[in-house]
This record gives structure tokens, sequence and C-alpha cells, in this order.
């Protein structure tokens, strides 16, 4: 008896086809070895959370692999990886993500496959793994439109989530994909930021810098923004400090415009639904403050992201040694952190160790995963780093510090998590997702959405005899990253070997030397990076697949940048959390994966001998 498929309308005249039905295919050659890169954002990660960052990209690599290893191609198992970290409420990609102003997540993503074909969406709400929309997106680009049409390759906003529809993946209710953590740092930050509104008043700042964009007038949009505004209020509603009377902010001008409640009760009950659903009783309960605790405290500072300042170690030298992975946990907080650690709220820093004065501090754990995610191995065993350095250079423009210590239990990582594999065909693919910046606009694209921006491929050449190909995935300042077509120059560099020297000249170097170079000068000594107002942020993981191997890089000025690796050969991921010296310098690393050789060739050996 077989199962009825389901019907979906056709998309610009063109018949849905189910994606998710595999067909059968060739078996892999082999010949190539398969492996997969990930990384969950560059910015601070706490020693209190290390372990849980490790065990997202422990995770998404294995569960990569395993797709790769049962014949699985690149772009299902960069999906599948991406898809694991998005579920996970400790990065900001999917649930769990940054709240724009009004409180409803947005997000972006993008996959490329080893042709250079993408697709992406951008600030899209209401879907639970943005990475699998753009994957569709990705798919509906291979197939004819009517009337010579060329399909799209972005959809952003109401038209991504109009196209969700139509391709029938399910859509959610805004508050689906708010953890209490997003939340309690939304009511946070909206409470700073009416504070900065009503002091930018009284100084005479022209209203672009804090007043929110007038509302559309049409009769659909006025629907749509009546339900989100209507999940606004019910999140308001959970917080009662900032609806009591005696509270200053309820004399000022507010942001957002009140909805009536007789407007909110004419609702339907269906369309009251699908905008949001009353959470108010959940806000102040024990289990929820744990639940939140865990993640870590949120910030008061800090609607901007990482973006604002590099984080730097040198802030944070009241803290002791940092953590021990021979322990249960990732970090020991001993007595005396405890006492002199009740840092401000107002800074970027982290909680390392107060002895480590080495160019990066990156530490290295083997993270077993055991039958479910939240099972992990209590003890993780000790690995060889995978090369990680930083260079003892001058950077061209010093990142300014933060304003002040701040407790070492809370993350910064608001930026894109991204992953690159290779499959059992030789093929590269690579993408990345986010929610974006806290309290940003509402419709604002980061880079994730970016094809060149956040991620790129240069495909092999059919007439190289190396087939070289190389794909980047970056994180960090969308703005700034956007300025300087960040993923695209660096994967230009490592595909070239050369990094731009005085007068625009190209000296030829090592990967190693060019990702640096790319790092320091093309980005934080470009122009416009140095005469912002906002530091530049970056996070680069990088493959250069050739014939006789995979090469495997990464680099950042972010305080730290968390990442893991696995090939077809490797027994359990290689997990990293690299750690620079701050003050803007590059930490960097990588490793080399070699290929495996046919039967042929070692049959051939064997008889020269």
């Amino acid at each position: 008896m077989s199962v009825p498929s389901h019907q979906f309308a056709p998309v610009d005249g063109v018949p849905h086809v189910d994606t998710q039905t595999r067909k059968a295919a060739r078996s892999p050659p082999h010949d190539d070895i398969c492996c997969i890169y990930v990384h969950a954002g560059a910015g601070y990660h706490s020693h209190q959370n290390e372990r849980i960052h490790l065990e997202a990209c422990n995770d998404a690599a294995q569960i990569a692999m395993l797709i790769l290893k049962n014949g699985g191609s690149a772009l299902d198992a960069v999906e599948i990886a991406i898809k694991t970290l998005e579920d996970r409420e400790i990065t900001n990609a999917g649930y769990g993500s940054n709240l724009a102003m009004d409180g409803v997540v947005e997000c972006d993503a993008s996959i490329v496959d080893h042709y250079g074909r993408s697709g992406a969406v951008g600030a899209v709400a209401q879907i639970k793994n943005p990475i699998s929309l753009a994957r569709m997106v990705h798919n509906h680009t291979m197939d004819p439109l009517t009337l010579r049409r060329v399909p799209p390759n972005l959809l952003v906003s109401q038209g991504a989530t109009d196209f969700a529809i139509e391709m029938g993946m399910p859509i959610l209710p805004h508050d689906a994909l708010i953890s209490p953590a997003a939340k309690d740092r939304w009511m946070r930050w909206l409470s700073d930021l009416r504070s900065a509104e009503r002091k930018s008043k009284k100084s005479g700042t022209h209203p672009s810098c804090w007043k929110i964009r007038e509302k559309l007038e049409s009769e659909d949009e006025a629907e749509r923004q009546q339900m989100r505004e209507q999940h606004t209020q019910n999140l308001l509603a959970a917080c009662t400090f900032l609806s009591q009377s005696h509270s200053p902010l309820s004399s000022d001008h507010t942001m957002y415009d009140q909805v009536e409640s007789n407007q909110s009760d004419s609702l339907p009950l269906s369309k009251r639904s699908s905008g949001s659903w009353n959470s108010d009783d959940q806000i102040n309960t024990p289990e929820l403050s744990e639940q939140t605790s865990l993640i870590g405290n949120p910030s008061r500072n800090a609607f901007i992201n990482s973006t604002q300042t590099v984080p730097t170690l040198s802030q944070c030298r009241n803290t002791h040694a940092g953590p021990d992975l021979g322990h249960n946990s990732v970090m020991n907080t001993s007595p005396q952190e405890e006492m002199h650690g009740a840092f401000s709220r107002k800074a970027w820093a982290d909680g390392s160790s107060d002895d480590s004065d080495s160019g990066s501090s990156a530490q290295t754990a083997r993270v077993y995963a055991s039958s479910t995610p939240h099972e992990q191995a209590a003890e993780p065993d000790l690995l060889e780093s995978i090369g990680s350095k930083t260079a003892e250079t001058k950077p061209t423009r010093p990142v300014p510090p933060g304003p002040g210590p701040q407790q070492p239990e809370e993350d910064h990582i608001t930026d894109t998590v991204g992953a690159i594999a290779i499959d059992s065909w030789g093929n590269i693919a690579c993408g990345a997702s986010s929610g974006g910046i806290g309290m940003k606009y509402r419709g604002r694209v980061g880079p994730a959405a970016l094809v060149g921006i956040g991620t790129a491929v240069i495909p092999a050449d059919p007439n190289d005899p190396d087939q070289i190909c190389v794909a980047t995935v970056t994180s960090g300042t969308g703005e700034h990253m956007a300025t300087t077509m960040a993923a695209t120059v660096c994967a230009e560099r490592l595909y070239q070997s050369v990094k731009k020297g005085r007068g625009g000249e190209y000296i030829e170097v090592t990967e190693d030397e060019a990702l640096k170079a790319m790092i320091e000068n093309e980005f934080m000594g470009h122009p416009s990076v140095k005469h912002s107002n906002s530091a530049g942020a970056i996070g680069i993981l990088g493959i250069k697949k050739m014939r006789t191997g995979v090469l495997l890089y990464y680099g950042h000025n972010t305080d730290s940048f968390v990442m893991a690796s696995m090939s077809a050969s490797d027994e359990h991921p290689a997990c990293s959390m690299s750690r620079s010296n701050g003050n803007g310098q590059v930490a960097q690393g990588g490793r080399m994966i070699s290929m495996r050789r046919s039967k042929k060739a070692k049959s051939a050996s064997r008889r020269q001998v």
C-alpha cells in the first residue's frame, strides 16, 4: 500500500518537486576522502559554557559525517550540520536567535554548491530552519520558469515566508522560535534602547538615529503588522517592570504604537494563534530561571553584537587559570573567581586565564557524543591542537577596548554559524545561518544571506591538473564584511596563495600568510573599517581542496572562535575553542587531510617495490 504524496500548488507555473524524497543514485567512487568543517560563531565564548559550544559543533560534525559516509552529497551534509546548530539554543541561528526591535526572530541563511550555484533567504520569520529554506531556493533555481524567467536565488522577508508556504514548509508562530534567554535579553535591551531614545531626544539628535520607521498602510501589511504588534505586546506583558505605572518608562513616548485590547479580541482565533501564544505564566518560574542561567545572563549593553567592540583577553586579568579539560566540566570556577569576578555588565571582555600570554590559547577537546545530544560524556580527552597560532604583528588599526570588565559567565556570540563539506565525489559546498544582531531593524539582511560575503565557493577549473577548489564561510561584523567582500576575497587569496602588498602588488606566500594578511590588511586595514565607529570583527573558515589532499584553515581577530572538523578516517571530530591574545591580533591555525589513494594506485606502487 503506497502512501499518497502531498500535493502543493505550483510555484511560478512550475510543478512542485518533493525535494525530501531521495532518488536512487550510483554509489560514490570513494577515491576522494569526505570531510566536514563547522563553526558556531566568532565573538566571545565564556569558559563556563565552552563545553556546550564544543558539544554543539561535535554533534553537527558527527551527523554530517554520517550523511557523507552513506553516500550523501556535500549539500546534504552542510544542511544537516547547520540544522543541528540552528536547533541549539546556545547558537544565534534558528531557535534562540536574537530578537529584532519588535521582538520577532528574523533569520538569514545561504547555501552554495560546488558549481557556485546558491540559494539564500534574508530576514525571514516563522521558519524553524532557515538553511532548509535556502536549500529549497537553491533547488528551485535549477527549475525552468515559464516565459524564460530567471529563478531567484535570494528571497527576503515576507516573500521568503510566502515561498516557504508554497513549498509546503511549516510556518511556526513567532513565539515558537524564542528561547527564554533570548526573551530575557530582549526585555533588558528594550529598556536600554528606550533610555537611549530619551537621551537622544534631549540632546537634539536627528530622529533617524533613534526613531522607528513608519508602518505601511496596506491591508495585508496592516494585518501582518497587527499580528507582530500583538506578539510584541505579549512579550511586554510578561515583564511587569516595563508596564508599572511608577516606572519612568511609562511616561515617555514609546517606540511602538499600543494595540487596543478590543482589536486583539476581535481577531479570529486562528490569526491570534499564528502570531503568538500567551506565555505570561512562564517568565518568572524557578525552572525557567535556571534554564536561562545555564546559557548565560543577558547583557544590558548589547543589543549590538561582538561587532561593536572586538573582545580582548587583556580586559579580564582578574580571573585565574583557564578550563581544565580533565575534569567533568569545561571550567571549574574557583572561590577566588567567585569573590573577585563580579564584573560589570558593560563590556565584551572574557574570563580567560591570567597567566596565558601566548598568542593563542586555543583549547582543543575531543567531545564524545552519546545516544542523545544532552547526554554527552563527562570527561573529554585532551586532543592535540590543530595548529592554532597568532602572529606577533602590530594590527593595522588597534581595536578600542570595551568600557570595562564583565561577568565571565556571559556569552556574546551573536554571529553566523557555518559549515563546509566535501563529499565522496570530491564536490565541495558551504553554507551559513544567523539570527543577526539583537535589536536590529526589521528587514535587516545580514552576511549569512549574502553569497560572496558570508559564503563563497571557487569551483575547480576543468583544465586544472590539481583540481583546486576553495570554499570559505565568515562570521563577524556583517556590514564591514559586506563592504570588504570578505568571503570572496579570502577565497581568492587562498586559491591563488597570494597576499596584497604595498602598491596593490600581489606577493606569492603560503596559505597561512595569505589568510593572515587578508584579515589584517584587506579587512581591518580597509578604509571603511578603519574610519567606522564600529570595530571590525571577523572569523573565517576556509577549505582548499587539491588532488593530493585537503587543507583546512581558520583565522579570527575576535576573542574566541569555536569549530570542529572531521574526516572519513577520523573516529571522532576534532573540536577546538581558539582564543586569541586580544587587541585585534589574529589567531589562526589549520589542519591537513591526505587524500586516500585508489586501489589501482596502491597495487601499482606495490609492484614497483
